[in-house]
């Protein structure tokens, strides 16, 4: 993990990148990967030492399944910090919604104090449970 002035929290390895180029799916405005089942799910990878042959991708663009050109608006409707808008997902506006908000909640009904996510621009849209595009 590092700071980033541009992207905040950085990481040299992401499971929702790694998905993508390995030909899984696109990303939305929220960041969350859309894949044919949806984005409402996690990633893991596992690294080996393998000549594969490339598995042909589904998309030519990096956004293609989010259906926020086509006037969708789910994701930033979804979103109690205000941190997703038509110019995409604010990393500052959300890390700060999560560690003043859903931390506290998280520590007083479940005494967890761990790293804490609320994903709602993630479920209760469009592109929870499928890729919208194909799903039309």
């Amino acid at each position: 993990w590092g700071e980033s002035e541009r992207f905040v929290k950085i990481s040299n390895w992401s499971e929702r990148h790694t998905a993508y180029i390995s030909g899984l799916g696109t990303f939305g405005l929220c960041d969350g990967l859309i894949t044919e089942k949806g984005k409402a799910g996690r990633f893991g990878s596992v690294i080996v030492e393998l000549r594969l042959e490339p598995t042909e991708r589904k998309y030519s663009t990096y956004n293609e399944y989010c259906m926020a050109k086509d006037g969708c608006r789910a994701c930033i409707k979804r979103c109690p910090a205000g941190a997703i808008t038509e110019k995409g997902h604010d990393k500052v506006l959300c890390m700060k919604y999560h560690a003043e908000v859903i931390k506290k909640l998280d520590h007083e009904r479940y005494g967890y104090d761990g790293y804490a996510v609320c994903g709602l621009c993630q479920t209760g849209v469009p592109c929870e449970s499928c890729n919208p595009k194909k799903a039309r």
